[in-house]
């Protein structure tokens, strides 16, 4: 995947770009704000971020022109640690902020976040027939033969798989995978292609499993069967942590949990679902968020929270990590094996703030994580830009 930085410090450049990188995503480099609406208006990309700290770029304005322009892509800024700056860059159309100084795995976990979130047909693992790709550990294998693949042999895989669909030109696949400051030829493409095809052959994949149409470009060929999503979907669940003793039933059943209430407003309001052991501050949250019209609902036990889920078919969910005698993490974690949850937005509100548990948060499949306490205009802010984001993925 592709991802344009627009960023004037060279030390933060090469240390984005060098980690970036090594997650196997592709990075282009400006450091003006004509430049990068030059290329963000010319070129495809996954995914923009904007160092709004810079005194010579203006992040904000460079958002909101993005915007009005109708770009849709996930836009990462980093600010500094002013509530003010972060809620004009999300009012600006962000999806999302860092605040420096930051760790490198928060911002690369806030960058596979997004874009899992971005890419309706993503799966936690991308099964074509016998071969199997995990985006998350970067491991690959053919009928559970591992392969051993270079970085761009990697992400040309990938991107196939990805494009599985589509017939992809020699020029797309230069486009997608080569940064601007490389210089490749279609050769280059066809030398990749020639070696994965043989590392595949040597695996026991079909000598056209990479197929080429001359003059025209490359595609998977078509498995005896269709992508078996549902095996990947299975080996995910298998690999959850033991919630059986959680009783979660899926038919819905209406809650009468006396600490669940709901807020009565237009049918339009934007429901939200929140999971929190915090009794007083389950009470206090639907005055908090009422200038904004949201209609809360709230839930102490987590023992409840499939029926009160499909009873309620909330807008966004919001979770705390701590809920005794379960894990919110956990919960995240369940939700996102059912391809019916795995667009529903989740944000993480707790008084755990360390990064690790971020970091976890967010590879589960969380959308954000904000820290308690929180201003009501803040949550309020990152719950109605997020919908706004997903409302134009889908359109």
């Amino acid at each position: 995947m592709k991802i344009l930085l627009i960023e004037e410090d060279e030390i933060l450049i090469a240390n984005l770009t060098k980690h970036l990188t090594a997650h196997h995503y592709i990075v282009d480099v400006v450091k003006d704000s004509e430049t990068a609406w030059s290329y963000g208006s010319t070129f495809e990309y996954d995914l923009f971020i904007f160092d709004i700290t810079s005194p010579n770029l203006n992040g904000i304005n460079l958002c909101h022109r993005f915007r009005v322009e109708g770009y849709t892509m996930p836009i990462l800024l980093i600010t500094e640690n002013s509530s003010k700056v972060k809620v004009n860059g999300l009012d600006a159309g962000a999806d999302d902020c860092v605040v420096k100084p930051f760790d490198m795995p928060e911002l690369i976990a806030r960058v596979r976040a997004l874009l899992r979130r971005s890419n309706a047909s993503s799966f936690p693992l991308l099964v074509w027939g016998d071969l199997l790709l995990n985006p998350s550990t970067c491991e690959v294998s053919y009928n559970s033969q591992p392969l051993t693949l270079t970085n761009k042999e990697y992400e040309l895989l990938e991107l196939l798989l990805r494009d599985s669909q589509h017939l992809l030109s020699a020029d797309e696949i230069l486009d997608r995978l080569w940064s601007s400051d490389d210089f490749p030829s279609e050769a280059t493409v066809r030398s990749h292609i020639r070696r994965l095809r043989h590392k595949l052959v040597q695996a026991g994949a079909p000598s056209d499993f990479v197929a080429t149409v001359h003059g025209r470009g490359y595609y998977l060929k078509a498995p005896d069967k269709s992508p078996d999503l549902e095996s990947a979907k299975t080996s995910q669940i298998s690999n959850l942590p033991d919630l059986s003793g959680v009783d979660f039933p899926l038919t819905p059943i209406v809650a009468n949990s006396s600490l669940s209430f709901t807020i009565k407003q237009p049918q339009a309001a934007i429901k939200l679902m929140v999971v929190d052991d915090d009794i007083d501050y389950l009470r206090s949250l639907p005055e908090l968020l009422a200038p904004w019209e949201f209609k809360v609902t709230t839930l102490d036990d987590p023992q409840e929270f499939w029926s009160v889920l499909e009873a309620v078919l909330p807008d966004v969910l919001i979770l705390d990590v701590n809920i005794p005698p379960f894990d919110g993490i956990d919960i995240c974690q369940a939700l996102r094996s059912y391809p019916q949850w795995q667009r529903l937005p989740v944000l993480f509100l707790s008084a755990v703030s360390d990064r690790h548990t971020q970091n976890l948060a967010f590879s589960v499949g969380a959308d954000d994580y904000l820290c308690k306490p929180i201003a009501g205009i803040d949550l309020a802010n990152r719950i109605r830009n997020r919908l706004q984001r997903i409302s134009a993925y889908r359109q």
